[in-house]
């Protein structure tokens, strides 16, 4: 379950892992600008609204978006 507005924190760009592709068991720091004042350990699993695309799966996601679009 992810969309523009929700998604899993191992896909999340706050989700400070060192890790290209975090795992869903992994547990890091969110860094969310609005969060980040409360200092959360979250695992790859949890998520929530303030959750945008990680660097490293940008690119693993563009293919998708272009065969969604192919007639």
């Amino acid at each position: 379950m992810a969309d523009r507005d929700w998604g899993h924190c191992m896909h999340c760009r706050y989700f400070a892992s060192p890790a290209r592709v975090p795992m869903a068991a992994e547990e890091a720091r969110c860094e969310q600008p609005e969060l980040s004042r409360y200092q959360l350990k979250v695992f790859g699993a949890s998520g929530c609204n303030g959750w945008e695309l990680r660097p490293s799966l940008r690119a693993a996601a563009q293919p998708e978006a272009s065969e969604a679009a192919a007639p």
